[in-house]
């Protein structure tokens, strides 16, 4: 079986979710197809399915995405990589591999090119690493709530705190592990 029957979302109700534009949303799922993450059975955005490999293999993790370990940057990473763990390994739940780009977290030991594990959550505790959105950018860092202002913290003394408005930001989870190839 090479198909799962499950809905998928329609393209206006990903770009609803994640705050994204119709044409952004749109460019994020066609690069999931030619990565083989998903397939379109029409020409219906709406009818996508995941392949039935990814449907049983709950210990494959996707690099669907790169985060910046510094300045945030676009969400999308144009890799093709995926890799196995088994979930229970970073505590369980809906979670994913994002490939780091830059040093700005090196103080917590999280270097370029490491993939941190992202457990999904929308809320998190003071001192928790977050990976967060700021329109349509991602970053990982500590974050502070000061107000209406939110106060972007890095590890590494070369990077300054950067101050972005409480409300244009949205946690995409806790940081739950690092794994880095040597």
């Amino acid at each position: 079986m090479l198909e799962q029957s499950l809905p998928f979302p329609s393209l206006r109700e990903i770009a609803a979710h994640f705050g994204f534009k119709h044409t952004t949303a749109r460019f994020h799922l066609k690069a999931l197809e030619r990565k083989g993450y998903i397939k379109q059975r029409e020409q219906r955005v709406s009818d996508y399915f995941l392949p039935d490999r990814l449907l049983h293999s709950s210990d494959e993790f996707l690099l669907v995405a790169k985060i910046s370990a510094g300045t945030p940057m676009p969400v999308f990473d144009e890799s093709s990589e995926s890799f196995s763990v088994n979930h229970e390994f970073f505590g369980g739940g809906d979670i994913c591999g994002i490939r780091v780009s830059g040093d700005s977290m090196s103080g917590d030991s999280i270097a370029d090119g490491d993939i941190a594990m992202i457990r999904f959550q929308h809320s998190a505790d003071k001192g928790d690493i977050l990976a967060v959105r700021i329109e349509d950018e991602i970053t990982l860092k500590r974050v502070n709530l000061i107000g209406d202002i939110a106060q972007l913290i890095p590890s590494n003394p070369d990077y300054a705190v950067k101050e972005v408005s409480a409300q244009s930001l949205q946690i995409i989870g806790k940081l739950v592990g690092v794994i880095r190839k040597t």
